[in-house]
């Protein structure tokens, strides 16, 4: 009937992830079951972004006939793309961070190259985007 070594709330197999959030490395395991789960959505998207744009380069490169060097390096792109999709395909987030910690490490100059591209670009689509923000007050807007 009344047994004092049960607590009167509800029963912990109910409020199984409510406890579990609610204790410190409860909360952590979750936000890290959440952030796995995020990665993984991503990195599947990735290599099918991969996948796809191998399939658009040699399905555009049918136009390049007239220039016989383009054409050999165009489907050389589009087959490491897809070396690269499947590769990301197999890989889990921290194997892929490792491994672009290893090319960045063994090719510093390549990187600060790409990164430096990078956020040239990033900028640049930003100001395209932002035009009207980046004027000066003084100057007329354009509708």
């Amino acid at each position: 009937m009344n047994d004092p070594t049960r607590s009167a709330g509800p029963s912990p197999a109910i409020d199984g992830p409510m406890r579990a959030a609610r204790s410190p490395a409860g909360l952590a395991d979750a936000v890290r079951d959440q952030a796995s789960g995020y990665a993984d959505r991503r990195r599947t998207e990735a290599a099918g972004f991969l996948s796809e744009l191998a399939k658009a380069l040699r399905s555009g490169s049918g136009e390049l006939d007239g220039q016989a060097q383009t054409k050999p390096f165009v489907h050389t792109v589009a087959d490491n793309l897809d070396a690269l999709s499947e590769h990301v395909a197999r890989r889990g987030l921290r194997e892929l961070l490792r491994d672009a910690e290893t090319v960045a490490r063994s090719n510093p100059l390549v990187t600060a190259l790409v990164v430096g591209a990078l956020g040239y670009g990033t900028f640049h689509v930003m100001r395209s985007g932002n035009g009207n923000a980046l004027k000066s007050r003084g100057e007329p807007r354009q509708a």
